[in-house]
């Protein structure tokens, strides 16, 4: 029989190679009293600690299991072992000699984790129907985020992108039943805005996640400052406007007229016709598609309007809660290099974004469109009345670089009737100076001519400590967001009484420096702000603890100045530093989805509309393309169509009576998103190196908008960098 096997361990001293120059000196560990003698050994983990790779499967010690002398049970474990092999060992063994009973019994000791008085009932994990794992009542639990990009089931990605509460998953499957078709891909339908599809009448789904008591709350207690006497009186009598003459108007504050026309070419490829069209002047551009109705049918193959505002334009956008026939634009063009010029002082200091700027003068130019009388919800233009300007409002406070319309719902009060004037709505603007304004914008009733006002102050005008205001948002009816050329966020209220210097209640660092976007998740989450640094970070916080709650995504290297939230969607919809439209979930919002695809980089983007959820992009090479990404949403693999609206070049003319030519190119199908690189001699000639080109000022596209009222909601306009702006209704 074979003899029983010895040990392994080591007898006696361990050998020391090296000299310990305490040792020497009689000095050593065991005479330090601080040092514990016969200190236990340090307790293994648990293999459940050891082998997970999820912050769901953490496990922490209880306090009973803190206390087991585990060092005792694996001695006693082993005793019996040893006790049990003696009794089995052959007898030529030497039962006197110690080395030969000395056994091995590393490979027969149980592992620490198999202590008796662990139950092993508690090592398997209880998951949910989902397969989530759920923590026991007396275990440490971390919080982690599965990884969208795993194989996941269809209710797991929804609770991942749209939230696991009954709200915004309803929300969802409402949006899913009315805009997940494949007719309106790229562009609402207005069986689609008119609400005819297969939806899911919920009580959180037409309101978008929102409850409708607090919709209509905030459609009429949300405005009662503004029709209190005291509060909104004081607010009102703030702004102060005078009339001035139409040829001071046009001599000092608006750009220089010309009396040079510009020059349009566009219709059918083969057969396109040339308009001329004056300054402040328009005219239908669906004469050049007469002769191309299919069918020979009576009517136009495309109406809207294209509009000479005589200079590049800054922004534009449409004023909000307007249900008549009425629709409103706003229209922001400043001076031209000469007129500033002449307003310039020999010391004045260089231009710079970070410094207030000289008090140049400016004007905001407000619009009319008429809609057409319809016997369903959806309007679409009136081509028998002219866009006609009903406003300039004049000001000495510098270019006007941004503005957005209060789009809190706002009802009609029997007060709006009894005023002078009709009221149109609260208009957030930032000026060069560096301040931020609010104008209460009116107009008088039944009149017929152009008003040319003056305003000396403003509702509400405030400006950051020691920096300038660089864009706005608004997060109710009463408080403003403003994004600072420093990196940070204010908040103003703006019913608060007026006093030389009004701080923020509300004044936090986000960024490093220039803040180029802002916008916020309203109406579901008004509370969560997203903003778009000159650093190129894209980043998302919560008013509530801005330091601690906050996220970012990828960093860009050039940053694209556009971020807007959808509310069906439940995104981010933003530009990126190429020609890629990306889509951020709120969320998700350390992931990137991109949307579309240009030919040139992002020069304009639509803020999103809460009534269909399709994006429109514009280039620097005159290009603007719509998409509808919810699939995307809905599928991150999910393929997704684009359809360009026009294409748009200018040069400049030599001839006498014209400024230059604009040729605009319509008709596009759509087609499937190429998201790869376009291979072509252009942009990757034959050396192999990519380039990209650099467009005229004129072909650009400058703003984007997309018409906030549910019966106009599918009207789109386009500024252009020639000066032109263009309106049609994109509804199918």
């Amino acid at each position: 029989m074979p003899a029983g096997r010895r040990s392994g361990r080591q007898k006696g001293p361990r050998t020391v190679y090296v000299n310990d120059p305490f040792q020497t000196a009689g000095i050593s560990d065991d005479d330090d009293p601080n040092v514990k003698k016969n200190a236990p050994a340090r307790r293994a983990r648990h293999p459940e600690e050891e082998d997970s790779h999820s912050d769901d499967e953490f496990v922490g010690v209880s306090e009973e299991e803190a206390e087991d002398p585990i060092e005792d049970e694996e001695e006693a474990a082993e005793g019996q072992i040893q006790n049990e092999l003696r009794e089995d060992s052959e007898p030529e063994s030497d039962a006197s000699d110690p080395d030969q009973m000395d056994i091995d019994v590393s490979e027969f000791t149980p592992k620490k984790h198999a202590s008796a008085s662990r139950p092993r009932e508690m090592h398997f994990r209880k998951r949910a129907a989902r397969g989530i794992i759920v923590p026991a009542a007396d275990e440490t639990h971390s919080r982690g985020i599965i990884d969208p990009k795993d194989h996941l089931s269809k209710d797991i990605h929804y609770a991942l992108t749209f939230g696991p509460d009954e709200r915004d998953m309803m929300a969802a499957i409402h949006s899913r039943g009315q805009w997940a078709r494949g007719i309106d891909s790229a562009f609402p339908t207005r069986h689609a805005l008119e609400g005819k599809g297969e939806v899911d009448e919920t009580l959180f789904g037409p309101t978008l996640g929102v409850h409708p008591d607090d919709i209509k709350r905030e459609s009429t207690r949300g405005w009662d400052w503004y029709y209190d006497g005291d509060v909104g009186g004081s607010f009102r009598k703030r702004q102060r406007i005078e009339t001035i003459e139409e040829s001071l108007a046009y001599q000092r504050y608006l750009p220089q007229r010309n009396e040079r026309k510009h020059r349009v070419r566009m219709g059918p490829q083969a057969s396109q016709q040339i308009f001329d069209v004056g300054y402040h002047e328009s005219f239908d551009f669906g004469k050049a598609w007469e002769k191309a109705k299919p069918g020979n049918k009576p009517g136009k193959a495309r109406e809207g309007w294209i509009l000479n505002i005589g200079h590049k334009t800054n922004c534009m956008a449409w004023a909000p809660n307007q249900d008549g026939l009425s629709q409103y634009l706003a229209v922001a063009a400043p001076l031209t290099e000469d007129q500033k010029n002449e307003h310039r002082s020999e010391d004045s200091d260089p231009f710079s974004a970070f410094q207030p700027s000289q008090p140049f003068p400016s004007a905001l130019q407000i619009w009319e469109f008429k809609a057409k009388k319809t016997e369903t919800e959806s309007r679409t233009l009136d081509m028998d009345k002219k866009p006609e300007l009903r406003q300039v409002i004049c000001a000495d406070w510098g270019d006007l670089r941004r503005m957005t319309w209060c789009t809190m719902p706002r009802s009609k009060r029997e007060e709006d009737d009894e005023e002078i004037r009709k009221p149109i709505g609260l208009l957030a603007t930032i000026w060069s100076d560096g301040k931020v304004r609010v104008l209460d914008i009116s107009r008088g009733r039944g009149a017929q001519r152009t008003e040319f006002l003056n305003i000396q102050s403003a509702a509400f005008e405030a400006r950051p400590p020691a920096t300038v205001s660089t864009c706005v948002t608004w997060l109710s009816s009463s408080e403003l967001l403003v994004g600072c050329a420093n990196g940070f966020i204010a908040v103003w209220n703006i019913t608060s009484p007026r006093v030389p210097e009004s701080l923020p209640f509300l004044y936090r660092p986000v960024h490093s420096t220039y803040i180029l976007s802002i916008t916020c998740a309203y109406p579901t989450n008004p509370h969560i702000v997203a903003t778009v640094g000159m650093d190129g970070e894209t980043r998302m916080c919560s008013l509530v603890d801005p330091e601690s709650e906050m996220t970012s995504t990828v960093r860009m290297r050039a940053a694209a100045p556009y971020i807007t939230y959808s509310p069906i969607l439940q995104c981010f919809v933003a530009g990126d530093e190429n020609e890629f439209g990306r889509m951020l979930p709120i969320r998700r919002f350390f992931t990137t989805t991109n949307i579309a695809r240009l030919s040139s980089n992002l020069s304009a983007m639509a803020p999103a509309s809460s009534w269909h959820p399709c994006a429109l992009f514009g280039s620097s090479g005159g290009e603007v393309a719509g998409t509808n990404p919810f699939r995307r949403v809905l599928y991150n693999k999910e393929q997704i169509l684009q359809q360009t609206w026009f294409q748009h070049e200018w040069v400049p003319s030599s001839e006498p009576d014209s400024i230059g030519m604009s040729r605009f190119f319509d008709g596009f199908r759509a087609d499937n998103q190429k998201l790869a690189k376009y291979h072509t001699t252009e942009t990757k000639p034959m050396t192999g190196m990519g380039t990209s080109t650099t467009y005229d000022e004129g072909t650009h596209v400058t703003a984007l908008g997309w018409n906030p009222n549910h019966p106009c909601a599918g009207w789109a306009s386009a500024a252009l960098g020639c000066g032109l702006v263009r309106v049609e209704d994109l509804s199918i």
